[in-house]
């Protein structure tokens, strides 16, 4: 089953299985790399300086590699973003298989 996520302030501390990765994903996709005291080096690096087109690759191949590193039960299929980039804006849509 195919599942589509994106950054959220929500979390649900008492997550379980499926629901655990599907948080653990979007806990990836809120947070900057550097943010994190300690561990510098969690997180995602958002790049969108331009060309936009180029601005996404970097970005989703980024975004691929924090993913398998720090939740290796995701599996990603596909990246897409929202919002403008020629605002500066890219929210990252992950659609992710989960391998229990």
């Amino acid at each position: 089953m195919t599942h589509q996520v994106t950054a959220t302030s929500n979390f649900d501390f008492n997550a379980s299985g499926v629901d655990e990765i599907l948080q653990n994903v979007a806990f990836i996709l809120s947070t900057f790399v550097i943010s994190c005291p300690l561990y510098r080096d969690f997180g995602f690096r958002l790049d969108t300086l331009p060309p936009f087109q180029l601005a996404k690759r970097r970005n989703t191949a980024r975004l691929l590699e924090s993913i398998q590193r720090f939740v290796p039960q995701a599996i990603v299929i596909d990246v897409d973003y929202l919002g403008d980039a020629y605002v500066g804006k890219l929210e990252p849509v992950v659609k992710v298989i989960v391998n229990e």
